[in-house]
């Protein structure tokens, strides 16, 4: 299988937040990235719920790098 390489520039608190709860869980953020690509596939759609609210708020952060 081919694989692909990405780049996310991530907020290092909520990095570092994210990190340490999912090593309790066993995981590494790059497995759980993985994880949420499979399920979005699987399920042909984001598998959480969102507001407007939240997907202007990280293009906020986007834009001010």
């Amino acid at each position: 299988m081919s694989m692909t390489t990405i780049t996310v520039k991530v907020p290092t608190d909520i990095y570092e937040q994210a990190k340490s709860i999912l090593m309790k869980h066993g995981l590494t953020v790059e497995d759980a990235c993985v994880l949420f690509l499979e399920e979005t596939v699987a399920q042909g759609k984001i598998p959480f719920s969102y507001t407007q609210e939240d997907i202007e708020e990280v293009r906020k952060l986007e834009i001010s790098e």
